[in-house]
């Protein structure tokens, strides 16, 4: 009987493989999933809107991994996509070789963006999973650049530049701004044209960037041009950009890079694009306008300056999110100001135009009746809550912190109530660049910025001696409805930080006044003990340095694009838009939790000032127990979260465990043993009948 039905499976054993194999395919791709593009159907399918193309080839050890990811992702996002008009499509290059060499695919997988006009950009981000996928989709679905077909359509305004044309424009002899590219090729005569870059991924990308650029900068007066590198090397080498002349590392991308040369300037006139390889059009237009008008040194008034402080819609409906801008006022007096005085301002448009936002102005008046008008402002915003004693403007602390003469600066930024005023008390303090530069980008951050996966460890190491927590607040901007009520969030957030800062300054100023009080002691009792004169100067001449610390940076963070955040940083829990994260920047550990373990929010904004508090300023908080963080990534459960210090302090921590866990096991073994060699060698002082011949030797 076996053996016959031995006989019978064997017969039928191509059959039942045939069904597992059509059932295994079946479970792995899911119903309705596309078939791949190919040479046929590529353009028609690019015509329906935007696409994200999968180019790979089925003997390719990545694409296989990459494989059940891209599935998912297309079966989570199908849905949503018809909304957005965003579509996940592959390509097979086995099948559609021609296609594939008509795209210039050199690897797999290679992910790119296309609309109706054709390629758009690369998807770079590693590793590939379903939440990067979806959320560069979204991400490139609100950029109206993308589905701008009649700006693909159009030609490019960018000049082709020699090398003799280039070193005109930085002698001096440009009438206009230009902002200029530089390209590792010799043949880019039109930006249009079809050229195969050599090691250079992002550059035909960047071809349709500079395309945009170009027409963008038409509206603001200002010229664009591109520079072949190759056909001019002895230029580009000494700007700095050899790799455009020629390969060092074959295995390593170039890059174009891009400069602004500013008009009737014979020197400082040169200023490199600071930031790396950006695709987005906007970063490279908002670096030429504001740099060029920080060239300027544009007069302001103080009734514009009035108009900053207003409520700041950070999210938009449509278009990139808002962060609010600086504006850095040179602040003198027409009677007392001498020509070399504004000298400094020609020095600090080049680091100026490295930090994003910063705008430079003049005015011919002192600001500081301005600061003190925009800063009792803010009492009247955050007594708030009836129930709480009324906070009172401190008119001496803030005389302490703006005392300074003409000319300096002043920064003021949108919808801030707090001013900075640098402490100009010399010519030699004014101008000296290096600290003037240190004061602007101590106080640089924005109020309120968008935070990402790519830009949070950016934040978290900023200026961590003066800001010691990073609060987020979790927004979406899936639907209209939603951005309105995120902006009210941030909104509620910005209000505990302003009551935060209340609080904060009244500590600073209580420890200002206790190392008054301790340095006016200590010159007295030198009096008293008639102390030579030069000791008792020389402790009078001490200053007192003006506590500035335990600041807050604010940020936002968009769940709708960053579902991935979290999972990235090993911030565990159940997270949802309303919620507030806070970050020690210190010690990498992270809140959820206010004291009395309730989820925080900014619906109560006292309590989140409190939990502020209780991170920094115990002493001030009202609420005695103490809030439990969380280390960012840390790899115990929630039952073991007490080893997270352990985990912090990375071998060492490890060590003192292992050894504090060694003692407590063999601590007992080893006193036993030591208290049997206590008893042994007071047995062998003992001498037979004669007793204990030490002691009798001590009685004799």
């Amino acid at each position: 009987m076996t053996t016959y039905l031995k006989r019978h499976l064997l017969a039928f054993l191509p059959f039942i493989s045939l069904l597992v194999a059509l059932g295994v395919a079946a479970a792995e791709s899911p119903k309705g999933f596309p078939e791949p593009l190919n040479t046929k159907n590529f353009k028609e399918e690019l015509s329906k809107g935007l696409h994200i193309i999968d180019f790979y080839s089925p003997y390719c050890p990545h694409c296989k991994h990459l494989a059940p990811v891209w599935m998912e992702t297309w079966e989570e996002f199908k849905d949503e996509g018809k909304k957005l008009n965003v579509t996940f499509s592959q390509v097979n290059c086995i099948e559609s070789a021609d296609l594939c060499s008509d795209e210039n695919i050199e690897f797999f997988p290679d992910v790119r963006l296309y609309n109706p006009s054709g390629y758009l950009k690369s998807f770079t981000e590693k590793p590939k999973t379903k939440e990067s996928l979806i959320a560069f989709a979204r991400r490139e679905s609100m950029d109206p650049d993308n589905l701008d077909t009649d700006l693909d359509a159009a030609l490019s305004q960018s000049q082709h530049l020699e090398g003799f044309d280039f070193i005109k424009l930085i002698a001096g002899k440009a009438d206009r701004p230009y902002l200029v590219s530089f390209w590792p090729t010799k043949n880019l005569k039109d930006s249009d044209d079809s050229v195969n870059f050599e090691n250079c991924d992002n550059c035909h990308e960047f071809q349709r960037t500079w395309k945009i650029i170009s027409r963008q900068l038409v509206m603001e007066d200002i010229k664009t041009g591109h520079v072949n590198c190759e056909s001019n090397p002895t230029l580009c080498e000494e700007l700095g950009f050899s790799d455009l002349v020629k390969i060092t590392n074959h295995r390593g991308d170039r890059e174009p890079k891009v400069a602004l040369v500013l008009p009737n300037k014979t020197s400082n006139n040169l200023i490199d694009y600071p930031k790396g390889f950006s695709a987005k059009s906007n970063d490279y237009v908002n670096f030429a306008r504001r740099t060029f008008a920080n060239s300027n040194f544009p007069n302001t008034t103080k009734e514009e300056l009035k108009k900053l402080n207003r409520n700041i819609d950070f999210l938009q409906e449509k278009g990139p999110s808002y962060n609010s801008d600086i504006h850095l006022v040179f602040a003198y007096d027409p009677e007392t100001v001498v020509a070399e005085d504004f000298d400094i301002l020609e020095y600090l448009i080049e680091p100026l135009s490295k930090i994003p936002n910063i705008y430079l102005h003049q005015i011919d008046q002192n600001l500081i009746g301005l600061s003190h008008d925009i800063l009792a402002s803010m009492y009247e915003t955050i007594n708030y809550n009836t129930s709480e004693a009324q906070k009172i403007f401190n008119e001496e602390y803030f005389t302490m912190n703006t005392v300074t003469q003409l000319p300096t600066f002043f920064m003021f930024k949108d919808g801030d109530f707090v001013s900075h005023v640098y402490p100009g008390y010399s010519t030699t303090e004014m101008r000296n660049i290096n600290e003037i530069m240190k004061w602007v980008q101590k106080y640089s951050n924005p109020l309120a910025t968008e935070i990402t996966s790519s830009n949070l460890r950016e934040w978290m190491s900023f200026q961590t001696e003066s800001y010691s927590n990073l609060a987020i607040q979790l927004v979406s901007t899936g639907s209209d409805k939603q951005i309105k009520g995120s902006n009210t969030l941030i909104r509620k957030l910005l209000l505990a930080t302003f009551d935060y800062e209340h609080v904060r300054m009244e500590n600073n100023f209580e420890q200002i006044n206790d190392k008054r009080t301790k340095k006016a002691a200590s010159i007295k009792l030198l009096k008293e003990k008639k102390a030579p004169a030069d000791k008792v100067v020389d402790k009078m001449r001490e200053e007192i340095p003006h506590i500035d610390n335990k600041k807050l940076l604010v940020g936002y963070l968009d769940v709708s694009k960053e579902k991935n955040f979290f999972r990235r940083f090993g911030i565990i829990g159940d997270h949802k838009i309303g919620d507030v994260i806070i970050i020690d920047k210190s010690n990498n550990f992270y809140y959820t939790k206010d004291n009395f373990g309730n989820t925080l929010t900014s619906n109560e904004p006292h309590l989140l000032r409190e939990a502020f508090l209780s991170l920094n300023i115990p002493s001030k908080a009202l609420y005695g127990s103490k809030m439990r963080g969380r280390l960012m990534n840390s790899p115990f459960h929630n039952a073991f979260s007490f080893l997270d210090i352990v985990h912090q302090n990375g071998i060492y921590g490890y060590l003192c465990i292992i050894s504090l866990i060694i003692m407590i096991l063999k601590g007992p073994s080893f006193y036993r043993k030591y208290r049997i060699r206590k008893h042994y060698k007071s047995k062998r002082n003992a001498v037979g009948l004669l007793g204990n011949i030490e002691k009798k030797g001590n009685q004799d």
